[in-house]
Formats: C-alpha cells, structure tokens, sequence
C-alpha cells in the first residue's frame, strides 16, 4: 500500500513540476512583449513563413499599383528577400510589440498584425528593376500578417496574471507531494524481532543478532530511499519525454499547412528542449540512484539490446527498419538531431555509471566515517537535476540579434551613455541643400546618416510657404520673433518684415513648421519632410540608434505631432531618460532606436524629454579657435552637473556664416582629441555627443570612433 501511494505521489509531483515548467515559459516568452516579438522575428527565417509574407506583400504591392501584376514573379522574388532582410525584421518586430501590448487591453476583440512602411523597402528593393513602377509604390503600403476576431473581450493581461500565478501554484504543489512521496516510501518496512532471543541465545550471540539486525534495518531504510529516487526520476522522466514528444509533434498534427507549422515550430522547439533536459536529468537521477546500488556495465546493457533484437521475429525486424528508414528520408534533421541527442545522453550515462562506480555502498552501515566520494557524487547529481530545472523554469538566454550597432559590434553591449555619437549642429543647414545661405554642413541630413552622423541638432520655427521662400512667423508673442530679437536687435526684425514682401508673403498662407536657424529667409527646410526622411532612413537602417536634439520654437503640442505625423514616432525611446541607460542592442530589439531631447517645452509626452534634465552641456559660443582650445572650454553650461549624458559643442562662432577653414583646424583629430580628453576628465563623463560645424572636414568621424573604442 505505501509502495503504491508513493508512486501516486511521484507521478502527481511530476506533473506539477511540467506543470510549473509550461507556466514559466509561457510566463516569459508568451507574455513578455520583448520575448514574443523576438519569436516572431526569429519565424520569418523559416523558408514556408518569408513565401508566405512575401506573397501577402506582393498581393498588398498590387492592390496598390495593378500595372505590377505584368511581373508578379518578379515582384514575389523581391519581395522575398526583402522580408528575409534585417529591415524587415525589425519592421515586424515593432509590430509584433505594439500588437501585443494593445492585446493586453481588456477590452480588446480584435488582434491585428499589420506592418507598416514596407512600401519603402519594397520600392527601394525594386528601384533597379522597374523604377518606373517602384515609384509607384506608396511609402505607407502595408501588409496585414493576422487578423483574428475574438467577438468577446480577449482579457489577456488577466490570462498572464493567472498563468504567472499557476506557475508558482504548481511548483510549490510540486515540492509538497515530492517531500510527501519521500515520507510515504522513504522509511523501512518494520522488522519483527525474530526467535533468536527467545530461543535462549547467548549474549555474544543475541549481540551478534543485535548488530545484524540492524544492518539488515539501515539496509533496508536504504533500498527504500533508492526507490524512492527511482519513483520520482522515473515519474518526471516519463511525464518530461511525454511532454517534449507532444510540443515536437504537435506543429506536425495540428495542422498541415507548411507556414503554420514553421511559427508553431518556432515557438514549440524552446518548450520541447526545456522538456528534454528535464528528462535528461530525470534519467541521471534513476540511473543514479539504480548505479548506488549495482552500477549497470555498459557492455551488458548492449548485450541485453543486441539479444533482444535477434529474439524478434524476422520479418518483425524488417518492418522496424523499414519504418526507420521512412522516418530518416522523410525528416533527417529531425532524426539526427535525435541521434545525437541520443549519443550524447549515452556518453552523460556512461561517465556517471564509471563515476558512481566507484563508489561502494554496498558495505554495512555502522559507526564508521562517512566516505567522502559518494557525498560529492551525490551532491553532484542534485546539482544537475537543480540546474536543469531552474533552466527549464527560467526564460533561458536572451535572444540576440546578430549584427552590429552604430556599425561595430563591440557597441552592442554599451549602455548609451558609454557611447559616443557624432553631432551636426544646425544640421538643416547643409551646402546643396535648396534655398539655404550660410551652410553649416557638408551635406543634407540623409546623407549625414550614410556618412556615419548620429546625432542631429535642429531647431524648429513657424513659418510661412511663400513662392520665393519662407518667412519667419515673427509675430509679437512668437518665439522665434523673441530669438532674432535676442541675436540681432529689434531694428532688424523690423526691417525684415518689411522685406518679407518681396518674397511673396501675404499674411494668408498657413503656418507650417520648418527647421530654421532663427531666420527663415535665409533657408528653411519643411520639418515633416526632414523627420519622414529621418524615420524612412532608421527603417532602411534597423542597427542604428540616433540621438535627435530639437530646439524647439514651437508649442509641445506641435512639436509631438510633428514627430507622429512624419512616422518618427515608431522609433521613438519611451524609456527612462536616466541611469541605468539600455545598451544598444536593447535600444535595437525593442525598435526604440532614437532618444528625443527637448531644449523648450518636452510637455507632458513621456518621450520627450527635457535636455537641460538629461544632459550636461559645455559652453557652445566661442569666437576663435583659441578660445575652443582654451582650459575653460569645458566647464559647465545649460544642465550643470545633474545629467548623465554629456554634450560637447565644438565649433567656432562665426555668424552669420560659419567657415570651413576654421572647422577643419578645429576637427582635426589632434585638435579635438586633446579637448574631448580634457572634457572627459574634467566632467567625469565619455562625451555622448560630439557636436560640430562641416562634418566631413578634419576627422571627426574617425576621432569619435576611437573614442568608442
């Protein structure tokens, strides 16, 4: 009876523990949005779910532009690689986190999966085949990947509270009925006390009966408590191979259809290897506990196996390898990833049985010392089913997304306050870009980004779209009015309103928002345009993470519009603009790829944050060279010592024009070292920005590189 009620316990322990395992992945890699976006990246790598995306995004393509349907197999081919490619991925990434934070809305019915953007990537993957069509392609195509209804509310965020409580739940009810188990089976059976006494033995010989009673007892007590080990390795063994089989095989039983069971695949393998290195364990611990009693020769077990193949009838025997071979030609991944599986759980096996056979229990139990080797064997094997089924109950390693960030792979691990980012101030202001006097950069900021810029400096401004230009909104209560006045006197401003006429300024246009510096007549830029441009870039770019610094002439409300509006917003950092900053990689996974700093008004957008808050800052008015290079040229400025970014404005003042003899003096790589060096130490910070005037003249990309380093 006690032999049988443990084994009920065993079994009922075990599958609290599966239980337990099956809630904790769940747990983690269901329900965590950063983990399920990660799977779903991870299955557009399988051959049948890319053919299948690719085909609804050639459909999408088409609705949008039918003349594509003349090459339809052309536009299938590209777009499979597009949805193979990086980009893509982190498109779809983003869409899978959105999708399953709003999912956690209680009243949520509908679950929608649409990626948007993809019109960029399939127009610039298609631009060297058919430009003439790829231009047709609008930027904003999407393509939906699901859209299930559940016609009630899906309530998932009570699901996962309720999922995280059984996990718990079940591991504890796992450890009561395993110490119930042990209780139950691991005492001895009583031993009546025989005849011998009774029969008038002789003290030296009731003693001698005495001593082997009691070995007799302390054996018995022992072989109980193996048994005990056996019921319980075999019980999580069998319920652990039982459910490793189901999560490998239901993908294949669930459904036919190849893309549905390439995602099921993905998401079913993690669980399946939890199970199987639980039943690995499970199967150390019996072999243990069996091995502490009689270790088993590897040679006889291949003995017995070898023997009771030649008792199978022939034709038994034939069939068997038939279906073997049938299995091995229709899945051969599949079966040799058994193999060695196999192979390897037989090596683990062969090693411990050699380990434990050194060890002798089989001599009386007395008052003697307790041998030392099999009280670390034993801890041994403790420590690997422990270590087995904190892993099979953890999230197991995080997933990484191979590549580099900010173009070096050793950047990936840095939290972005370890790392420096190349700044163009003014970075509208750009030679060769239309309508702009007095340039500040090389070039416009699209191509700042292929050139390895990392950080942009723009101010916005009201203005007014004029036929030959664009005027300044420079109204009494206006800030812009406010920072001209500051800069150049209000005669000057006076005397520009008068001139605006000859732009073509009625008063009637409506106000926009441009990036200008101060003074929109000399050259403006439409902000939307520069953001859209800046988000298509990010989106062709998925390993890039920016920092984008707005001195913001405009209201908050308008300022965060226009980030939405130009598609920036999907990009955006809506974390914590403090210590402990995310690393890179982080930044990367989550798409949350560019830090927004308001020098104004942040408002009350959590993503905007303030930059005197964030930021420490060194003066940025020097008059010469002289004075940049001067010891002072680093003490503080706007943000005192409370931030924990540091921004370095290095260039010469020299309004209204700036000069690119001075910028390649100061850019230098001697020049610039010396003084990013001597602000490092005297603020205590790596520089994060480095802020410049013409870019491209002297070397500062190859200095802030180095300083990465």
């Amino acid at each position: 009876m006690r032999r049988a009620l443990s084994w009920a316990l065993a079994v009922l322990a075990a599958v609290a523990l599966m239980t337990a395992v099956v809630a904790a992945y769940a747990d983690r890699e269901v329900f965590d949005a950063d983990a399920f976006a990660a799977h779903a990246e991870e299955a557009l790598r399988q051959p049948a779910v890319s053919a299948e995306v690719a085909r609804r995004l050639t459909d999408a393509a088409i609705r949008a532009e039918p003349d594509l349907v003349a090459i339809r197999p052309l536009v299938v081919s590209v777009a499979e690689g597009v949805v193979r490619s990086s980009a893509f991925g982190a498109l779809v990434r983003g869409a899978v986190r959105d999708v399953h934070r709003s999912a956690f809305d209680a009243d949520a019915t509908t679950v929608t999966l649409t990626v948007a953007d993809v019109g960029l990537l399939l127009a610039d993957a298609l631009d060297s085949l058919r430009p003439d069509l790829a231009a047709r392609i609008p930027d904003t195509l999407r393509v939906a990947l699901t859209d299930r209804t559940a016609g009630v509310p899906l309530d998932v965020a009570q699901t996962a509270q309720d999922v995280h409580r059984l996990g718990w739940i079940a591991l504890v009810v796992a450890l009561v009925l395993a110490a119930a188990a042990i209780a139950v089976g691991g005492a001895a059976p009583r031993v009546r006390a025989g005849g011998a006494e009774g029969a008038g033995g002789a003290g030296a010989g009731a003693g001698g009966a005495g001593d082997a009673g009691g070995a007799g007892r302390a054996g018995q007590a022992g072989g109980a408590r193996r048994d005990v080990a056996l019921r319980l390795g075999v019980s999580v063994g069998a319920v652990a191979g039982l459910t490793a089989i189901a999560a490998t095989l239901a993908p294949h039983v669930v459904t036919g259809d190849r893309a549905a069971r390439a995602v099921l695949d993905v998401w079913l393998e993690p669980l399946a290897a939890r199970c199987w290195i639980i039943f690995g364990a499970a199967l150390l611990l019996t072999t243990a506990a069996a091995s502490l009693w009689r270790p088993p020769p590897l040679d006889a077990v291949w003995a017995r196996v070898r023997g009771g193949a030649a008792r199978m009838p022939p034709p038994l025997r034939a069939f068997g390898a038939i279906a073997l071979g049938i299995v091995a030609l229709a899945e051969p991944s599949v079966v040799l990833r058994v193999l060695v599986m196999a192979a390897g759980a037989v090596a683990v096996l062969w090693g411990t049985t050699e380990l434990l056979r050194q060890v002798s229990p089989g001599a009386p139990v007395g008052r003697r010392r307790v041998a030392l080797r099999p009280v670390v064997v034993g801890v041994g094997v403790l420590l690997v089913v422990g270590a087995a089924t904190a892993y099979a109950l953890s999230g197991g390693a995080e997933p990484v997304k191979a590549g580099r960030c900010n173009g070096e792979a050793a950047l990936c691990a840095k939290p972005l306050d370890q790392v420096a980012f190349l700044g163009t101030h003014n970075s509208m202001s750009a030679d060769g870009e239309p309508g702009w006097l007095f340039p500040a950069q090389n070039a416009g900021i699209t191509q700042q980004l292929d050139d390895g810029v990392r950080s942009l400096l723009i101010d916005t401004h009201y203005g007014f779209q004029t036929p030959r230009g664009v005027a300044t909104d420079l109204e009494r209560d206006s800030k812009s009015r406010e920072k001209v006045v500051s800069e150049l006197g209000e005669a000057f401003v006076e005397t520009a309103q008068r001139l605006r006429a000859r732009i073509g300024f009625t008063g009637d246009e409506p106000r926009e928002i441009f990036l200008c510096h101060a003074f929109c007549e000399v050259g403006a830029t439409k902000a939307i345009d520069a953001l859209r441009g800046v988000h298509e870039w990010l989106v062709a770019h998925p390993e890039e993470v920016l920092i984008l610094s707005i001195e913001d002439d405009t209201d908050a409300q308008d300022t965060a519009r226009l980030i939405r509006d130009s598609g920036l917003i999907r990009e955006v950092y809506t974390g914590p603009a403090k210590p402990p900053w995310p690393t890179l990689q982080q930044l990367i996974e989550r798409n949350q790829r560019v830090l927004v700093l308001i020098e104004n008004e942040p408002g009350d957008e959590p993503w905007m944050h303030r930059q005197d808050a964030v930021t420490q800052e060194t003066p940025y008015h020097f008059a010469t060279a002289a004075e940049l290079a001067a010891p002072d040229s680093c003490q503080e400025h706007r943000g005192g010592d409370a931030g924990s970014l540091l921004l370095v404005n290095h260039w010469v003042d020299t309004s209204p024009a700036p000069r690119r003899t001075i910028a390649r003096e100061v850019n230098a790589r001697a020049f610039l070292t010396e003084r990013l060096e001597r602000c490092r130490r005297e603020r205590g910070l790596l520089p994060t920005v480095v802020a410049v005037d013409f870019y491209r003249d002297g070397d500062a990309l190859g200095t802030v590189r180095e300083l990465n380093r």
